[in-house]
């Protein structure tokens, strides 16, 4: 198919409500009517209707969900749309088997929250859901709300058969922090390309910067989680400086495939971190980080001058932390990501659009059209928003001096645990929105923000699904990252590159994953 094009606004700007749609023309038509109700007004949809929802997209599974006359969004929900919501939210870790129960007894719920683009492939497949294509261009605005990425997430088989399902959060997770103090102690500037940040590692290491005349401290730390996967741990950021990534990293240049976690300049990204290695600037302890609370108590401690870690450590509650367990609180900064040798300055890719909603094949078109109306609403509506992504006005938001004022951090325990519910309806949040975070440092806003510089696209590997028939996916997978690892900190000589690309292309047929990759990029319609 030819890659459907997609006009899209700026997530920060959030446009008013837009057309909303009631009944079918004829020869299988959609036809619109546009709505003059923008206050949840009666007459918007003549006909009530019952709509079920399984949520899975809640932010707290655990959270009851409350009685009706309690529930405010679910009023402004059912008020808006002329509706009966149903919501079903599943317990933590039971989703799938919930849902699958439903499908099986012939219950198909009408708006079905899905977290992966495989699932959103499996149960279109199964025959569960309904092709959106005819309908969504009756939406201008809900398409303008989410971006061509996300939409693309959606694409299967040439149909749109998804929503994307709520903004994934960038330019936060992986931030890269360095130890200010120990650049002023050691009259060190800030490092902006990979040869500079070496140096500072190296000083940091071996310079005694944090003046106890003891030699314990390291320039980086980072890890690999417990299926030996390099990424999210940092080592995957240090590769970003020379504009590669392990898997699934492929993007697409000149009509092919690259496969970026055997690209050439995978090797110059491997000797650096090789190098660091060798000059011993990487913490030994590296090799058993394996979580995010194990990397932080390493930042906590305040041994390490240079981290790649979420920039909500800025936050007081963690500096508090800090402060208990080293005695101190180090003066961590956000830096922009180092420019690499092919002018490559990547703080993290943006997050590959995985969860949707999807709408059950079950529904007749008006269904359909009151609930992508319902999503339109829900995403779009300027004076929506807040009820939604921050909670209720008065207790967890208001206005202040004619601007929105998000309180959530400034409730009280009980207060937060009385009202977990809103949790089931922030998905409209913008993935870019600091006023939802609620910084209370506004240096963690402000790192949040520059960030968002260097959050290079989404890959087009992310929209790969397996191939059934290749058996060898999950042992190559496991190859590669291994040989990754073994190549950076030594255990296998870098001159032995083309025996691990060889390898590949005999033990592990690589060649079968490039075709898949190019099939499905095909289909895509991202290269011809």
């Amino acid at each position: 198919m030819q890659r459907k094009k997609i006009s899209f606004a700026i997530l920060t700007a959030i446009v008013g409500l837009g057309t909303l749609l009631s009944g079918c023309g004829e020869n299988g038509e959609v036809t619109s009517t546009v709505s003059s109700n923008s206050q949840g007004e009666p007459g918007q949809f003549a006909t009530k209707m019952k709509i079920s929802m399984f949520n899975q997209g809640t932010f707290n599974a655990a959270a009851p969900i409350p009685p009706r006359d309690e529930d405010i969004q679910r009023q402004m929900l059912e008020n808006e749309m002329n509706i009966d919501l149903d919501m079903m939210i599943p317990q933590a870790g039971q989703a799938t088997t919930k849902l699958n129960t439903l499908i099986a007894g012939g219950d198909i719920p009408d708006l079905i929250f899905l977290k992966s683009r495989a699932d959103l492939a499996q149960y279109y497949d199964q025959g569960v859901l309904a092709d959106l294509t005819p309908y969504l261009d009756q939406f201008p605005e809900l398409q303008k709300r989410f971006s061509d990425d996300s939409w693309e997430a959606m694409s299967y088989q040439g149909k749109t058969i998804g929503v994307p399902g709520y903004d994934n959060v960038n330019g936060i997770s992986r931030s890269f922090f360095i130890r200010n103090d120990w650049l002023k102690k050691l009259n060190m500037e800030v490092p902006t390309t990979p040869d500079e940040l070496f140096e500072v590692m190296k000083a940091f290491t071996e310079k005694d910067p944090d003046g106890n005349g003891k030699n314990d401290t390291y320039g980086f730390i980072g890890g690999m989680n417990k299926e030996g996967n390099l990424q999210t741990y940092g080592f995957d950021s240090l590769m970003w400086m020379f504009g590669v990534n392990p898997p699934s990293a492929i993007e697409v240049k000149d009509n092919e495939p690259v496969f970026l976690f055997i690209d050439p300049k995978m090797k110059e990204a491997l000797a650096y971190i090789n190098n660091m290695m060798t000059a011993k600037v990487v913490d030994p302890d590296w090799v058993t980080m394996n979580s995010p609370d194990l990397l932080d108590q390493k930042m906590f401690k305040g041994k390490v001058g240079f981290m790649i870690r979420d920039a909500r450590r800025l936050e007081p509650d963690y500096q508090q932390k800090m402060k208990e367990i080293s005695g101190e609180v180090p003066e961590w900064i956000v830096i922009p990501p180092m420019k690499g040798p092919y002018g490559d300055q990547i703080v993290e890719r943006k997050s590959f659009q995985g969860n949707s909603w999807a709408i059950s094949a079950k529904a007749d078109k008006d269904k359909i059209i009151r609930i992508l109306s319902m999503l339109n609403y829900l995403f779009t509506d300027k004076e929506a928003y807040p009820n939604f992504a921050y909670g209720i006005k008065g207790i967890h938001w208001d206005l202040v001096d004619g601007k929105i004022k998000n309180k959530t951090s400034e409730l009280s325990k009980e207060m937060k645990e009385k009202y977990l519910w809103v949790d089931h309806y922030r998905m409209p949040r913008r993935g870019d929105d600091a006023e939802y975070f609620s910084f209370q440092n506004p240096k963690t806003a402000e790192a949040f923000m520059n960030n968002q510089k260097y959050v290079g696209p989404t890959l087009p590997g992310n929209l790969l699904t397996p191939d059934p028939s290749d058996t060898l996916d999950a042992d190559r997978q496991r190859f590669i990252n291994e040989s990754l690892v073994k190549f950076m900190t030594g255990k296998e000589p870098l001159s032995n590159w083309d025996n691990f690309l060889q390898t590949l292309d005999t033990k592990f047929d690589m060649q079968k994953y490039k075709d898949t990759a190019i099939k499905q990029f095909k289909e895509a319609g991202l290269i011809k």
